[in-house]
């Protein structure tokens, strides 16, 4: 004879109503619809376990249910967690002291930018290891993201310079990883790219290829020459003068197609030099 097994989502009968089984923990069912990527299973077990909002994970570095979404990148179970009031008390951060912030700017765009929308105050908050947003969103090609956490920073001092444990700017960041997009955001928006961090290295120092210190290179010395192109152009209209055109940065894109064209020129030079 066959045997029939009867699952019952214990979720959709009030308390007390006689149904005798043994539940899962509600812990545990949180965070499953969460990895389900289920808000209709979440906001059930919500709405009859409120108070497990939050629901810290201690075997996880204590995330919560908004670190987990912020993890995973989703978006509308952020969204709900938000307006049922996960973090009016506060915000939430783990064992690391890392806010749901920090987890969302590597793996989620969209989860950030509303994180770091509805709770601005928390954009120069710092993990252990003296990491903040704006650090961890250097290190990402979300150069979106990394404009609107400048826009947003309430800190007194300019956000660009703050350091970690270590001493590294966010601009040593985005050098160390290779994004060229964001190294022209960050010195588009007046990022040092002269700073030192606890062992004496400027951002440059840490290029993640040749490709990158060329464009982060010829990015500074068009920033300096635009600068100084500024400065003669204020001098040459007090005098009445026009001034010479301004030097625009040069783009991405560019960067790479001019480092293409160098190796090219010197496998060239090389293969000259070889005959004979």
């Amino acid at each position: 004879m066959p045997t029939f097994i009867l699952v019952v989502d214990l979720e959709l009968f009030p308390r007390n109503a006689g149904v005798v089984a043994t539940m899962v923990d509600v812990s545990i069912r949180i965070r499953r619809a969460i990895h389900l990527k289920d808000l209709t299973l979440l906001q059930r077990i919500i709405k009859n376990n409120p108070e497990s909002l939050q629901n810290p994970d201690f075997a996880d570095n204590g995330n919560t249910s908004l670190h987990l979404a912020a993890q995973l990148g989703l978006l509308d179970i952020a969204e709900f967690l938000i307006d049922a009031g996960h973090e009016d008390d506060g915000i939430s951060k783990n064992a690391n002291w890392d806010t749901p912030l920090l987890l969302a700017v590597e793996t989620s765009e969209a989860v950030a930018t509303l994180l770091a929308t509805r709770f601005p105050r928390c954009v120069p908050w710092k993990n252990k290891q003296g990491a903040d947003s704006l650090m961890l969103t250097s290190r990402t090609p979300h150069t979106a993201l990394l404009t609107h956490l400048l826009t947003l920073s309430p800190s007194p001092t300019s956000p660009l310079a703050s350091t970690d444990t270590s001493g590294n700017t966010p601009l040593h960041y985005a050098s160390a990883y290779g994004q060229l997009k964001s190294i022209r955001t960050l010195l588009e928006h007046g990022a040092d790219a002269a700073a030192r961090n606890a062992w004496s290295w400027t951002p440059v120092s840490y290029s993640a290829s040749v490709q990158a210190e060329v464009y982060f290179k010829g990015l500074v010395n068009a920033a300096e020459r635009e600068r100084e192109g500024m400065a003669t152009v204020t001098g040459a209209r007090s005098r009445g003068g026009s001034g010479p055109k301004m030097v625009r940065m040069v783009s991405a894109e560019e960067g790479e197609e001019f480092e293409r064209m160098r190796r090219s020129g010197e496998s060239g030079r090389v293969r000259a030099g070889s005959g004979g």
